[in-house]
């Protein structure tokens, strides 16, 4: 039981923690759009290869990308829990100002068990879209001559719980389901400061909730004692979210509640994707490409189709190797995205460059360290921004539940 303990401490933390997955007032300005911008499930091993994953399968990461990857891990684990943690700095240059930004998040944390040397079941939480972000202007109410200073804040996720299941059909192909129940929580807030800061403040809150699907296969196209080429495609799909909010009017100053609205019901579109790609691996490399494409919403009238290319590869000299050096692996990636919202006739698109350090704790568990590098937006549109980002991603296995054979 003691050799479990630091696991089992991981798993309370991140359960007392999970409700603090959104930030407060750090963000994109382009995260005011919709319900956020979206992640694309870009956690773990798909965020050290610059989000390439449909057909990747590897034997010592868990690939959040396409779900029929999951039984990929090598057989002499039966239990995994993975955990992506993030610290980011932030730049966001508009036409009067540059401001700067520091903030931590929780990403995403998988469990994952294995049922047979065919069949895994693997449940997590993660963010589908972020919304995160604050900024101001000046505005004038009719009929009065004094000016205002209006603030705008807003912050919120929409989360999914899931089971990802993933079975062998053969030697060659693996299909996997993850269905999901979507959640989440936003605020958005408006104050109006007069020049001895005072004023109102105006405060909306929203709830939504829906389902979604997520379904994916692999097939190794070939195999040798060179390497294997994997082919593989993935769908996601989510229901209509159902909603409700409430808002209110109170004095900045004192919180002195003036005007409460009745709650009212609304509802919200996520955009659905698919994504293919292929992927070489051998003892010592890995190498993907992939390809997504993103469905516009009704809902968003910003909301346009983009396409995210999307490139990547891992060097690790001996995995099976008996020194800390052998084992130990080396990413790089990148990607471009065409951009999924479009702002007076204009695309916002995005690139990423990433890389990645993953240092073994032992035969099963290893830590990786990343960087990535993020570039979105022109101020000629909102607002152009940059984000520099440290991971640490955290695998742990064992052969938890595993009956031992004794001569």
């Amino acid at each position: 039981m003691i050799k479990y303990f630091p696991g089992l401490m991981i798993l309370f933390w991140l359960m007392s923690i999970t409700p603090t997955l959104a930030q407060r007032g750090h963000g994109s300005l382009y995260s005011t759009i919709g319900l956020g911008l979206p992640t694309y499930d870009n956690y773990g091993l798909a965020k050290r290869l610059g989000a390439v994953g449909a057909g990747v399968r590897s034997p010592y990461f868990l690939n959040t990308i396409n779900p029929a990857s999951q039984n990929s891990i090598g057989i002499s684990n039966t239990f995994m829990l993975d955990v992506d943690v993030s610290y980011n700095q932030q730049k966001i240059t508009t036409s009067d100002e540059t401001i700067s930004n520091n903030f931590s998040n929780l990403n995403h944390f998988s469990m994952w068990f294995r049922f047979s040397p065919k069949t895994t079941l693997s449940f997590g939480l993660s963010p589908v879209g972020v919304q995160d972000y604050s900024y101001s202007d000046t505005y004038y109410f009719e009929g009065f001559a004094s000016k205002y200073v209006r603030i705008f804040k807003g912050w919120g996720n929409i989360n999914k719980v899931y089971l990802n299941y993933a079975t062998s059909l053969g030697s060659r192909i693996s299909v996997g389901l993850r269905p999901s129940f979507l959640f989440g929580n936003f605020q958005k807030e408006t104050s109006y400061l007069d020049q001895y800061a005072e004023g109102f403040l105006y405060r909306r809150r929203n709830s939504y909730s829906g389902v979604g699907a997520e379904a994916g296969f692999q097939v190794e196209l070939l195999q040798n004692e060179n390497g294997s080429l994997t082919f593989g495609t993935t769908g996601q799909w989510f229901s209509k979210l159902s909603g409700t909010g409430d808002s209110q009017v109170e004095t900045y100053a004192t919180s002195e509640v003036l005007y409460v609205a009745d709650e009212t019901d609304m509802d919200y579109e996520l955009g659905s994707t698919v994504r293919s790609g292929l992927s070489f691996q051998n003892k010592s490399w890995l190498i993907g490409a992939d390809f997504l494409y993103g469905f516009p919403t009704d809902d968003n009238e910003y909301s346009i189709a983009n396409q995210v290319y999307s490139i990547g590869a891992e060097f690790i000299p001996n995995y099976f190797g008996t020194n800390l050096i052998s084992q130990t692996s080396f990413s790089l990636g990148m990607n471009y995205d065409t951009g999924s919202i479009q702002m007076e006739g204009a695309k916002v698109s995005a690139y990423e460059v990433t890389s990645s350090i993953g240092i073994p704790l032992n035969r099963s568990s290893r830590i990786s360290l990343g960087y990535k590098y993020r570039g979105m937006g022109e101020t000629s549109i909102v607002s152009k921004e940059s984000l520099n980002t440290i991971t640490l991603n955290f695998t742990f296995g064992d052969t938890w539940f595993f009956r031992r054979k004794f001569e």
